[in-house]
């Protein structure tokens, strides 16, 4: 069965002052239906970036897409129309950033911001609502957060409320449509772990009943295993290794994986983390060859003129590295 998305060998980059930014670096992706997929990696990674890239809202200029496909049920993103597009957001994809004055119009109340998503998601699938319709899936999309008080919150604007409680705003507009694949981009950044525990679990929740895909970026390993079926890692703009949750997270292969669950903090009294040395390259100088080589303590010489390609050491589990060359 063909992947609901299909990100093949997708190069970004961005034009700045001092020269060329090389940020995503050949990446491969794919979410079949009704599946949860991690994205794991450093800060500057190029995970934000993949995101903005599916959507088709990274700023053009600085950015620039070089190279690679985003398929979405077999047709290219990237060689849609503005419309086309602007219509794929509107009733197909959704999205939860980081910032939610990123998502939130500072001059619009959020009842009124969150009735013209409801309407408008039901109109693209050929529904009309009732404004009793409307306001309740409003007003239970708010509840689902755990949002205190939703009929005032309604009257408000994003600048009357917290950053913990505009972050729950931008979830509530995500779970209010019917979006087929949701893009959540650190969505529970800005909550205290009580709610978080809600919001994830509500995304749980959404997967199994209406059978939405789920693209979650993270920094947590916990999130990623109670919550996702695949975990994909990226470094440095490039995907290292991928494969099934469990297997991958209790038998990481690749040495920036293996450097990643290192740097995990133990609460079982058995010292401090150590990390990984180094930091991530320069963008506009990146090294050649495999791109963590300048930081790994396993490199070879051809580590540092030629990028691996993917090796499969078990059915599934697929890593970048020159380590497993001699696997099929």
């Amino acid at each position: 069965m063909d992947p609901l998305l299909a990100i093949n060998d997708l190069y970004v980059g961005f034009r700045v002052f001092e020269g060329h930014l090389r940020v995503l670096n050949g990446v491969w992706l794919d979410v079949r239906e009704g599946e949860r997929v991690g994205l794991v990696g450093e800060t500057g990674c190029g995970k934000t970036t993949t995101v903005k890239s599916i959507l088709r809202v990274l700023p053009t200029p600085p950015a620039r897409i070089t190279g690679g496909r985003i398929l979405y049920h077999g047709k290219d993103i990237l060689k849609m129309t503005r419309r086309q597009t602007a219509m794929l957001r509107r009733h197909e994809l959704t999205a939860i950033f980081q910032d939610p004055l990123q998502s939130l119009n500072p001059v619009f109340t959020i009842g009124t911001q969150l009735r013209d998503i409801v309407k408008d998601s039901a109109i693209g699938r050929g529904h009309r609502l009732s404004r009793r319709q409307i306001e309740s899936r409003c007003l239970e999309a708010l509840r689902v957060t755990g949002m205190p008080d939703p009929e005032r919150i309604m009257t408000n604007y994003p600048a009357q409320l917290s950053g913990g409680m505009r972050q729950r705003v931008c979830i509530a507009e995500a779970l209010s449509t019917n979006a087929r694949l949701m893009l959540a981009d650190e969505p529970t950044t800005n909550l205290d772990v009580t709610i978080q525990d809600q919001i994830l679990r509500k995304l749980d929740e959404l997967v199994e009943q209406q059978g939405v895909s789920v693209v979650m970026i993270t920094h947590s390993m916990g999130v990623v295993r109670d919550l996702t079926q695949r975990v994909n890692i990226m470094y440095a703009g490039t995907i290292v290794e991928s494969g099934p949750t469990r297997v991958l997270l209790e038998s990481p292969m690749h040495p920036y994986t293996q450097g990643l669950m290192a740097s995990v903090p133990k609460l079982t009294g058995e010292g401090i983390s150590e990390g990984i040395p180094g930091r991530i390259p320069n963008y506009l100088d990146p090294p050649s060859g495999c791109r963590f080589h300048p930081r790994c303590e396993h490199r070879m010489e051809i580590c540092e003129t030629s990028a691996p390609p993917f090796y499969e050491p078990d059915e599934g589990h697929r890593v970048a590295c020159y380590l497993y060359r001699g696997t099929p």
